[in-house]
């Protein structure tokens, strides 16, 4: 994979995938990811990186999904998800 990153590699649908569900999951726990990259508190490697997770999480994308849609009721997010420390960390800031 030399001069190339994960994203060059990645079909384009797995890429807007999960830069859909990490965006959804973060917007369903009250994180602004946007916003938390605007004041600093994130950064562009950092987003990737949070990207890279959800591609590797060990829960099904499908699950991801669903929990999204479908749990109202949710304060947190759930224990499989890869970026849950991250999320739960960003919640009061942004």
């Amino acid at each position: 994979m030399t001069g190339q990153t994960k994203a060059d590699v990645l079909p384009s649908g797995e890429l807007d995938r999960h830069l859909f569900l990490t965006r959804a999951m973060a917007r369903r726990h009250g994180v602004n990811l946007s916003e938390a990259m605007h004041q600093g508190i994130l950064d562009r490697a950092d987003f990737v990186t949070m990207i890279d997770r959800c591609r590797d999480c060990p829960g099904a994308p499908a699950d991801c999904h669903d929990f999204v849609e479908d749990d109202d009721q949710a304060t947190a997010a759930p224990d499989w998800c890869a970026n849950k420390a991250v999320l739960e960390g960003l919640r009061d800031l942004v």
